[in-house]
């Protein structure tokens, strides 16, 4: 009996796989981080080959965990960091060169350029996006313009380009199929979300060829098929979904209305907009949430690209922690951060004020400053950038957002969880399992291989624990106006 699904959960520091049931229970999973290159300060790369190899290895320790065949899965689901961009030759299948994230920001000064230009809101309108260095078209010209090797190969039309879900499909079906689910699609900066193609006039302008961009398929849908030679056996690839739809999908907002923050990595707030495409004038960016079928899911969403990697670098850059798990409890050993307010803006600041230039402030700090009260800063700002954002979207919807979920690995501390509900006003909801972005990838691709229906999902996430405001609304607004007012002056 094919009772299984296999999930790739390609994050933006390392790779998971798991093995869920069809219970929605995680039997299994493997973890590996990879290589981050920062060739420049304003430059993260990663090595698509680590990636690739990282993923099956991690497939197969999940499936001998688990203590299961291959032949007892029914389907593969992916699930992806979203923009990263890769170029390989279709040939050889190498990538010409390192793959540029998400979180890069080379092409700033052009995103400007084109911003202050009369096409910056004409591609806002059409693609939902402030053009910005995540837009995985801007990429594409920088390659171009930068890397010989991908023009002469572009030229020839010997390369093909994507975003990982594309560079994972073409590898693990043999090359066989290069596509692209619709959620990724909508946030490579590229789309039309209008017209439904690939946004041609835009491309033509900065020089990318259409014919390089991957076919456009359902998240929930056919893939393809792995090569035997992987696994022993032909497994299907029955969905491809971006992270954050993903947990959009399992943490049950699947109507109008209903929304949740992941906290990984960076920070995303998202908002169901159902079948209405919603072009934000707030600073907020509209993305296909997923398509099922003949039915597109619409979603508005604001993003930091660094809130739970600001914690990384607590770790890795001044080096006041060991671990990110020190940080709930340090973060409680002070009643307060003694005045020190830290803006993570260690890669510019994203919505709803799209600043690439702003940098990270550390400010108020004393000689009676530790590392406690350093910690619980961060921790503090991660969470005022979520409100930056949440004002956005209420601003935007004309709704006060009273409830929200919570799903991603620094969703786990139980500071940052309280500190949301306290300075959002709102009460917040934490799953048993903050896996919520493999689970999504899990349900899209049981949907497709007929395990489950739509029914199936509504009690699929247990709640762990709810968090309620335990502030009063003098201090939430005391405490975010200082915020404010040292967020303005990062600016430049």
């Amino acid at each position: 009996m094919k009772n299984y699904i296999l999930v790739i959960d390609e994050g933006t520091t390392g790779t998971r796989a798991l093995i869920y049931d069809k219970d929605f229970k995680i039997l299994s999973q493997s973890y590996v981080e990879f290589t981050q290159y920062t060739p420049a300060e304003d430059k993260v790369e990663h090595d698509a080959v680590e990636i690739y190899d990282k993923s099956i290895e991690m497939c197969k320790q999940a499936i001998k965990s688990a203590g299961i065949q291959a032949e007892e899965i029914a389907a593969i689901g992916i699930t992806n960091q979203r923009a990263t961009c890769v170029v390989w030759d279709k040939k050889t299948g190498k990538p010409l060169y390192n793959a540029i994230v998400w979180q890069d920001g080379r092409t700033a000064a052009a995103c400007n350029e084109i911003n202050e230009s009369g096409m910056g809101e004409k591609v806002r309108k059409r693609t939902g996006w402030t053009v910005a260095p995540v837009y995985t078209s801007m990429m594409m010209k920088w390659y171009l313009d930068n890397v010989p090797e991908i023009r002469e190969a572009v030229e020839k039309g010997e390369a093909l380009m994507g975003t990982i879900d594309t560079w994972l499909i073409w590898n693990l079906t043999g090359g066989k199929v290069h596509a692209v689910s619709y959620s990724n699609a909508s946030v490579m900066g590229s789309y039309d979300l209008t017209t439904g193609e690939w946004y041609k006039e835009f491309l033509d302008y900065l020089g990318v060829p259409v014919s390089i961009y991957p076919e456009v398929r359902n998240d929930s849908g056919d893939f393809g098929c792995t090569d035997p030679k992987l696994f022993g056996v032909s497994i299907p690839i029955a969905s491809s979904i971006a992270d954050q739809h993903a947990a959009l999908f399992a943490q049950g907002c699947r109507k109008e209305g209903s929304g949740k923050i992941t906290n990984g990595t960076g920070s995303f707030l998202d908002i169901n907009t159902g079948n209405k495409l919603v072009i934000s004038d707030e600073g907020l960016d509209t993305v296909i949430a997923w398509k099922i079928g003949d039915e597109i899911s619409y979603a508005l969403e604001g993003y930091e690209s660094v809130t739970g990697s600001a914690i990384q670098w607590l770790r890795d850059g001044i080096r006041i922690i060991k671990d990110s798990s020190e940080t709930e409890a340090m973060a409680y050993a002070v009643e307060d951060s003694n005045g020190v307010i830290f803006i993570p803006a260690l890669a510019g600041l994203r919505a709803p004020f799209h600043k690439p230039f702003a940098r990270g402030t550390i400010s108020g700090i004393t000689r009676g400053t530790t590392s406690e009260h350093i910690v619980r800063a961060t921790l503090e700002g991660i969470v005022y950038r979520l409100k930056d954002i949440l004002n956005a979207v209420e601003k935007e919807s004309k709704v006060p957002m009273q409830d929200i979920r919570i799903d991603g690995g620094a969703s786990k501390n139980n500071f940052l969880a309280q500190t949301l509900a306290d300075m959002l006003n709102a009460t917040v909801k934490r799953p048993l399992s903050v896996e919520a972005t493999s689970l999504g990838a899990a349900e899209m691709a049981g949907l497709q291989a007929g395990i489950w229906t739509m029914d199936d999902f509504e009690h699929a996430m247990e709640i762990d624990q709810e968090f309620t405001p335990q502030i009063s609304e003098e201090t939430r607004t005391e405490r975010y106006e200082k915020w404010v007012d040292l967020v303005e002056k990062c600016f430049s």
